[in-house]
């Protein structure tokens, strides 16, 4: 199936993106030129190894924030969900310690690692996803400046603009937001939008 729908991928010029979990699931999508895998969070040393080697080709999303939300947010969780069964929570620890031990070391292998994903939930809803900047300082070791060019210059490469999207430079879309601080200091001001001052697209001021 994944062989088959890789071939549809290629003769439509579509880009496949899968959620792995475990070292054989990321083995396959690797295999299969999946761009983004989400997750990952039990890649071993081997699956580590041929991800590395394949690194210009492949973006990994871990989506930590939907992970953490699920341990910490289950006050705003939907009656029933299934995020609160007792099993489900120690699953959720679990695949938040694997994530610290294997995000750095992915990191530190030059493999693209960005924020985002699965948002637009009720305890992970739309509109808070610069809390997930956050979250690759304190649970992957990342400095803010780091967190800032994997959400802006390679979230560009994985949308295949990173010709026109995602630095401040001449030619580039002029797609930017003003802020009453410096995020390279202190990432947590990018989630007070009192302190947004203008957001601006394609060089028009939109607010």
């Amino acid at each position: 199936e994944l062989a088959a729908a890789a071939e549809m991928a290629r003769e439509n010029d579509v880009n496949l993106v899968g959620h792995a979990y475990n070292s054989a699931s990321i083995m396959l999508a690797l295999r299969h030129g999946f761009r983004a895998i989400y997750h990952c969070n039990f890649a071993d040393e081997a699956t580590l190894d041929a991800m590395e080697a394949k690194k210009s080709d492949i973006f990994v999303v871990p989506a930590i924030g939907i992970i953490v939300a699920g341990i910490e947010n289950t006050a705003q969780m939907m009656p029933g969900a299934p995020e609160l069964l007792p099993e489900a929570a120690e699953g959720l620890r679990t695949i938040r310690a694997a994530q610290r031990k294997v995000i750095p070391e992915m990191r530190k292998r030059g493999i693209r690692v960005l924020p985002g994903g699965d948002y637009g939930f009720a305890h992970n809803p739309h509109g808070r996803n610069a809390w997930e900047y956050e979250l690759f300082v304190t649970e992957f070791g990342f400095a803010p400046g780091e967190v800032l060019r994997a959400a802006t210059e390679m979230g560009a490469a994985i949308m295949g603009m990173d010709g026109a999207l995602g630095r401040v430079k001449e030619g580039y879309l002029a797609d930017l937001i003003l802020i009453d601080g410096d995020p390279v200091r202190d990432i947590r001001i990018l989630q007070d939008r009192t302190r947004l001052r203008a957001i601006m697209q394609d060089g028009k001021f939109h607010k």
